[in-house]
């Protein structure tokens, strides 16, 4: 597989690869791996979700979670759920080597 260099961009002076060219990268490249989700918790008020990397064969090549809260936020206002899927995807990503250069951090950690 030839490695491509993964369009970044500067984010409060810090490179970063955003969550949709890592799925990119990954849809691309990792032909009959997965990417799945989970709901590990969920109240009116908080989310914690779970993204599991499996290769051809199911076997578990990286996973992570993600928590994010209602209204902290303007996004998590309405898209509490979805944020915090794309969160897990992006940090599961980063586990398996896609798209970091240092630590594994998402958007708005950084």
């Amino acid at each position: 597989m030839a490695i491509k260099k993964l369009k970044t961009i500067q984010f409060k002076g810090k490179p970063y690869v955003e969550v949709k060219e890592r799925l990119r990268h990954f849809r691309e490249n990792y032909e009959g791996f997965s990417l799945e989700s989970e709901i590990v918790k969920i109240t009116d008020t908080v989310i914690v979700i779970k993204a599991t990397i499996k290769d051809a064969s199911g076997r578990i090549i990286a996973s992570a979670h993600a928590m994010e809260e209602k209204g902290n936020g303007y996004i998590n206002e309405t898209s509490m759920v979805e944020n915090c899927e794309t969160s897990a995807y992006g940090r599961a990503l980063g586990n398996l080597g896609i798209g970091i250069d240092g630590a594994v951090a998402t958007y708005d950690e950084l």
